[in-house]
């Protein structure tokens, strides 16, 4: 059967611990596997949850899962009969970490791991939301979502503690699992940021069709300057006035890189004026 090389590990390590494990019990185990017993995950990230270690993209595959006939359509992880094994065409090294993962926590409590979680990973624990400081520094933050994951895209707004993203795509649609509009929303409300979309600062998808050097991208964005911007002086005072609501705010669009997304001329537009005295950084 041809599946994605990470649910072939996904699938090796509920097939390997029994075929059967526990809905709260998987990310835990997944998160150990990824960060104790391989070298450089590449396989799945995670975001703080009240029950530890969770991935977005772990709860996409098992739909997929569920769709290949590999798992049962419940709420725990339960691999369907007859299923090849898939630990078997894994290399050397993912083999020895899945037996490793096997031997040291196959046939021991949910409770137990939770506990073990708790006292070596607690940022991934979700604790209780931080409240707005007075004394806090307000920073204005934007962040593109190119080439990380839902989950690393989180932690980075997480670490800065930021509390409010503020979408900037004119159609916040995108082939990229995670980042269409509701899938951006359910999944910030999950680590207790607010999400609010600002179409009309973006950009037409015709108009980004043929970027291909430096000199197109400046030659877009200078007519963004001259033609979008001047007629949406009402969204940067928005922009402004949500920052100080909040003191942390970000801005997003998709290239990783704010010199090829109009919102570093956003964020320029905003540094510009002379009532803006806040700090803006680029994630």
């Amino acid at each position: 059967m041809t599946l994605i090389h990470r649910m072939k590990i996904l699938m090796a390590v509920i097939q390997e611990l029994g075929d059967n494990i526990a809905a709260r019990d998987l990310h835990g185990l997944l998160f150990l596997y990824c960060h104790e017993f391989v070298e450089n995950n590449h396989y799945y990230d995670f975001i703080p949850q009240d029950a530890g270690p969770f991935s977005l993209q772990v709860e996409a595959d098992k739909e997929a899962l569920i769709k290949k006939k590999c798992l049962e359509n419940t709420t725990d992880w339960i691999a369907k009969e007859g299923v090849e094994r898939f630990a078997v065409p894994l290399d050397f090294f993912e083999k020895i970490a899945v037996q490793q993962l096997k031997n040291k926590w196959q046939g021991k409590g949910g409770e137990e791991l939770h506990s073990y979680l708790k006292e070596n990973y607690s940022d991934y624990f979700k604790g209780s939301p931080k409240e707005n400081n007075a004394e806090e520094e307000a920073i204005f933050y934007t962040i593109g979502y190119e080439g990380i994951s839902p989950e690393a895209y989180l932690n980075k707004l997480l670490d800065k503690n930021v509390k409010l993203l503020c979408d900037v795509r004119k159609n916040a649609f995108s082939q990229k699992y995670g980042f269409s509009k509701s899938e951006l929303k359910d999944s910030l409300a999950k680590v207790g940021i607010e999400y609010k979309h600002i179409p009309d600062l973006g950009i037409v998808s015709e108009k980004r069709q043929s970027l291909n050097t430096d000199k197109d991208y400046r030659e877009l964005f200078d007519e963004y300057d001259r033609e979008v911007l001047p007629k949406q002086q009402d969204k940067l005072d928005l922009l402004t006035k949500l920052l100080e609501e909040n003191k942390r705010i970000a801005i997003t669009c998709f290239e990783a890189k704010q010199c090829h997304c109009h919102r570093g001329r956003v964020a320029s537009a905003l540094k510009n004026r002379d009532e803006f005295k806040y700090k803006i950084e680029h994630l």
